[in-house]
């Protein structure tokens, strides 16, 4: 395969033309130097927040390192749907909106759709839908907002997927405007646990660490209301990756205490499209191991987890993509293959055109002497040139 040098080749290389040492470059990324090690040796697949820390590092913008010219985009005729949405921020006066009943009914469609990773037919509704909610707005204030952010959030995952972190940004920031319009608190911090995640794939992990502690101080007065508690139980787990990207085991496991505590209230559930309980934690957990090498723990967490057959396909996907993130680190190429493959069944979109999978799969080429056939009908399907 032609286009197959991997992230870590592409660091190593920016690297050295800096005059930057390992050591250096960890200690300007907030990243632990024994995983940029193993990233850059092709032994460990980074995580998109990953990349984009060291990418500020470096002072590149996380393109660069993803090598995203080459590949093809089969959504990113998404792209200019997505600039639409977030164009849109004055109602417009010849609008009629929907009824209420029927605008609450295509905003839960879409962000069943956005869990289910079915992009393209996000991207079919969501222009005219936000054009419709912030007519709405006007018409029946708190709740078509709170229906806004819902809708911006799709946007969001469509930007940050296709590896368009400017737009994820806006994305984000129209999220708390709507959150803020709606006047919901518990809303107002799911907006800010989703921006945390946007501003460290930028390389704002300091901007996104303060927004995290800040916005969990903030909601302890509601850990005893069952909504706020599953927020609460997000945005621990949110805390918890970012200290594991940074190499910061002790803060990850307390945060994962606090987040496993809830979970066990809480049991599977949803609180304001934001996937919580005992299995997500689980699902967290494996991506931090990986990231702290822990990988034996990642290893048996990957074993022992029993996925729900309801649970959400892009959580699944994700399980999935860690897994073989474990069996790279393991040095176990041909298992990795074979969760790429569920994750690929899992989410077919989402395996199409999430830069996680493309770094994932240029790690595994790099520890296979010759990618199998397996391997090449993968990178071909992600889009990545043969």
């Amino acid at each position: 395969m032609n286009d197959l040098e991997a992230v870590g080749d592409r660091i190593a290389r920016i690297r050295k033309t800096k005059g930057l040492t390992q050591s250096a470059l960890a200690q300007r990324a907030n990243v632990g130097r024994s995983f940029l090690g193993h990233v850059e040796k092709g032994k460990a697949a980074a995580s998109t927040v990953w990349i984009g820390q060291v990418a500020s590092a470096l002072g590149v913008d996380a393109s660069v390192l993803h090598g995203t010219n080459s590949e093809a985009e089969v959504l990113d005729d998404i792209v200019p749907m997505v600039r639409r949405v977030l164009a849109s921020t004055d109602p417009l006066p010849d609008i009629d909106p929907a009824p209420f009943e029927h605008l609450r009914d295509q905003v839960e469609q879409v962000g069943r759709w956005r869990h289910a990773a079915a992009y393209a037919k996000v991207s079919k509704v969501l222009p005219d839908l936000v054009d419709h909610l912030l007519v709405a707005g006007g018409r029946d204030g708190d709740i078509a907002y709170a229906l806004l952010v819902t809708a911006y959030r799709a946007a969001n995952t469509l930007s940050h997927k296709l590896g368009h972190h400017d737009l994820s940004m806006v994305a984000v920031d129209r999220m708390v405007w709507a959150a803020e319009s709606a006047g919901d608190p518990l809303l107002l911090a799911t907006a800010h646990y989703v921006k945390a995640a946007a501003q460290a794939r930028v390389g704002a992990v300091r901007q996104a660490v303060m927004l995290t502690d800040r916005t969990l101080a903030e909601l302890e007065p509601y850990v005893g209301d069952p909504t706020g508690a599953a927020v609460l139980c997000a945005l621990h787990m949110r805390r918890a990756g970012l200290a594991s990207t940074a190499g910061d085991a002790d803060t990850a496991d307390t945060h994962f205490a606090e987040a496993r505590t809830l979970a066990e209230q809480l049991g599977d559930t949803q609180a304001f499209g934001t996937v919580v309980g005992p299995t997500n934690v689980r699902l967290w957990q494996l991506s931090s191991a990986v990231d702290l090498g822990r990988i034996g723990e990642a290893l048996e967490l990957g074993e022992s987890t029993m996925l729900p057959k309801s649970y959400p396909p892009e959580r699944k996907a994700h399980f999935w993509l860690d897994r073989a993130r474990a069996f790279l680190w393991n040095g176990d190429p041909d298992r990795a293959v074979d969760a790429l493959q569920e994750a690929k069944a899992a989410a077919p979109e989402y395996f199409r055109n999430a830069r996680a999978v493309r770094t994932t799969i240029k790690t595994t080429a790099a520890q296979q002497r010759r990618a199998n056939t397996g391997l090449r009908a993968l990178a071909n399907y992600a889009g990545i040139a043969d």
